[in-house]
């Protein structure tokens, strides 16, 4: 279990993470670069705990350890390569993620996921993201096709899928919702009793 009561345990986070992002190279080219973003930022997650797993045995402590380190700056300036920095994004990402799926796959009559995409950038990423970002992440997500589509790519398929297949994975994701959710709570909770909340743009 990556939740254990209060604490998010780091190794449990970081495979369910590593998890994640195989569903995500498996969702086509519109989430390539959301995909890539992940992976660098958990590269960086990982970084810091394999160094010293004891320490960072939960998020917190992870967190904590490295806060007490002095390697971020007065205030909440994350250190760019730090674990922090890429938990951060890495959070971010997910959140993004989970509103995307929840307001276009869900339900039939759900918005298209590039609407979805669009508006789950403007409340999730965009205000962290400096100018160049603005213009190629939308631009990414601007080729986001149908929803049949974009099930049929999560089911590892090109062609359309029967509505049987297509009602498993959603259910699936529907399932991969509702464990996030929780975690991404307990995440920023960690984050912000900490002053780890990085807002300068990236």
């Amino acid at each position: 279990h990556v939740l254990n009561g209060n604490d998010i345990d780091t190794a449990q986070l970081l495979k369910a993470c590593k998890a994640h992002l195989k569903l995500m190279k498996s969702g086509g080219a519109s989430l390539r670069l959301v995909a890539k973003d992940l992976e660098s930022n958990l590269l960086k997650a990982e970084k810091p705990f394999k160094k010293a797993p004891k320490k960072g045995k939960t998020l917190y402590s992870l967190l904590e350890s490295e806060r007490h380190s002095g390697i971020h700056k007065e205030g909440n300036e994350l250190e760019n390569e730090s674990a922090a920095m890429g938990l951060l994004w890495i959070r971010r990402s997910l959140a993004f993620q989970l509103d995307l799926f929840e307001s276009s796959l869900l339900s039939e009559n759900g918005k298209h996921p590039g609407v979805a995409a669009i508006d789950a950038y403007e409340k999730h990423l965009s205000p962290y993201h400096g100018w160049m970002l603005q213009k190629v992440f939308p631009l990414s997500l601007s080729a986001m096709p149908k929803r049949s589509s974009f099930i049929s790519a999560f089911g590892g398929r090109d062609e359309p899928i029967s509505s049987a297949h297509e009602e498993e994975i959603v259910r699936k994701l529907s399932a991969l919702l509702k464990t996030w959710r929780p975690i991404i709570k307990r995440w920023s909770n960690d984050f912000e009793s900490l002053n780890l909340e990085d807002t300068r743009p990236a």
